[in-house]
């Protein structure tokens, strides 16, 4: 099986789940994926009847987020979870995915089942097209609910990837196994390296779609990665980076540090030699802030809410570039957004508004 055909059956893997619905509702989902398989076996029709829909639960749940996360260890084994999130915003979403959420909870290997077949084939297709050895194994499905600070409903899928990674010279080279894979407009990458590692390559480094964070890296979508992308190089703790003599070194800061004390206290002392309270500092000009300070300075701007298109236009940034910064934000939960009409806005949280 060749890389393309790995990267369909990737993206077939998360079409599984990403049709979020009630209890039944992604039973039937699955039922459905899995009445022909890859192979072109046809399942046991009795299977297929017991995970037929109710007329009364058919409600859908479309997830808002999708995120591949990918915790790589030392010996190149990976931690996956792909994770789905849906904004519980109105009471027939949320009643449908409690209702969701039992169902995981009483029938867990009905909804891994089919997750676990798909994935352990992908893992052949990788297999192959890198000539390591790879094995899929603590596969399990969970569903709850968190707020972030909005309530979301999150169904995450988890799983050990051994043989991911390739190890050699003191270096992880991560990568190889997802080479061509798309990411659609609500899906992001989130890649992670142990502690102590440096990176010494990530590509690709687009303006567009690319978060650097310490000892992770995060690709928003949409993105198409190129045969050999996405690619990282990670280097072990004491390989591949300069000698540095950490002693005279430190010597240096500690010497430049009091330094600055003088130099601040001289600066303290003739500010206030008449008597007079130091003027607090201005703010930093515009060029120096990062992109998620500028959203947030443009909402303190307007009152603590503004329209997503509003950011585009005042800021200049394309569409992408703006939902790659606003999920950031998002994640850290800086800031809420909600849809009004056909628009989504966006909104400080309450408690900073206040403030």
């Amino acid at each position: 099986m060749g890389t393309r055909q790995f990267v369909a059956l990737l993206a077939a893997v998360c079409c599984l789940v990403a049709a979020v619905g009630t209890a039944t509702g992604v039973a039937a989902s699955v039922a459905d994926e899995s009445a022909t398989d890859a192979d072109g076996a046809t399942t046991d029709l009795d299977e297929r009847a017991t995970a037929a829909p109710s007329k009364a639960r058919v409600q859908q749940v479309t997830p808002d987020t999708v995120v591949l996360d990918v915790r790589v260890h030392e010996n190149g084994t990976a931690a996956w979870q792909v994770v789905y999130r849906t904004r519980l915003d109105d009471p027939e979403t949320s009643a449908a995915f409690r209702e969701y959420k039992a169902d995981i909870e009483n029938n867990s290997t009905k909804y891994s089942r089919q997750f676990v077949g798909r994935m352990n084939r992908t893992l052949r297709s990788a297999e192959q097209s890198t000539g390591r050895e790879m094995s899929g194994t603590n596969y399990s499905v969970r569903a709850e609910i968190r707020e972030f600070p909005q309530r979301y409903g999150v169904v995450v899928y988890s799983f050990r990837w051994r043989g991911f990674a390739a190890v050699s010279d003191g270096r992880l080279r991560v990568g190889d196994s997802l080479s061509g894979l798309i990411l659609n407009e609500k899906t992001r990458l989130l890649v992670k390296w142990p502690e102590g590692y440096e990176a010494a390559t990530i590509q690709p480094q687009s303006e567009t779609g690319y978060e650097k964070r310490e000892q992770a890296v995060v690709w928003n979508g949409p993105i198409e990665f190129a045969g050999n992308e996405p690619r990282i190089v990670l280097a072990a703790p004491g390989v591949g980076g300069p000698n540095v003599p950490w002693v005279p070194v430190a010597a240096a800061l500690g010497t430049l540090a009091a330094l600055a004390v003088l130099v601040g206290g001289g600066v303290w002392l003739y500010r206030n030699r008449d008597g007079g309270e130091a003027k607090p500092p201005e703010e930093p000009p515009e060029g120096l802030l990062s992109n998620e300070e500028r959203v947030l300075k443009l909402l303190e701007r307007r009152g603590g809410r503004v329209k997503q298109k509003a950011v585009v236009d005042e800021l200049g940034w394309t569409e992408a570039k703006t939902s790659q910064v606003v999920g950031s934000l998002r994640d850290q939960g800086k800031i809420e957004s909600f849809r009004l009409g056909r628009e989504n806005v966006l909104a400080l949280p309450r408690e900073r508004q206040e403030s």
